[in-house]
C-alpha cells in the first residue's frame, strides 16, 4: 500500500475539488490517503500557501500540483 498527502486547507475550494478527484480515482493497487491541513504546520504553510492543493506521494515525495497535469490514476500508479 502506498502513501499519499494531501496538501490542503480550511475552505479551500480546489481543495475540496481536489479530495473529490481522488475518491473517484480507481487507482490499480490500494493507496492510504492523508489530508494534511497546511495552517496547522508553519513550514508547510510557508511553502505551500499559495499552492495548494498538492498530491505528494510518500515513497519519492514526488508532487502532483494544482491544477493536475497528469491524471490522477497515472500518479497514483507510478
Amino acid at each position: 500500500m502506498t502513501d499519499f498527502y494531501l496538501l490542503s486547507k480550511p475552505k479551500c475550494p480546489l481543495c475540496d475539488e481536489a479530495l473529490k478527484l481522488l475518491h473517484q480515482a480507481k487507482p490499480e493497487n490500494p493507496i492510504r490517503l492523508h489530508v494534511v491541513d497546511i495552517t496547522e504546520q508553519p513550514e508547510l504553510q510557508d511553502e505551500y500557501a499559495w499552492l495548494v492543493p498538492v498530491l505528494v506521494r510518500a515513497r519519492d515525495d514526488a508532487e502532483l500540483r494544482w491544477p493536475f497535469s497528469q491524471p490522477i490514476e497515472e500518479f497514483l500508479n507510478t
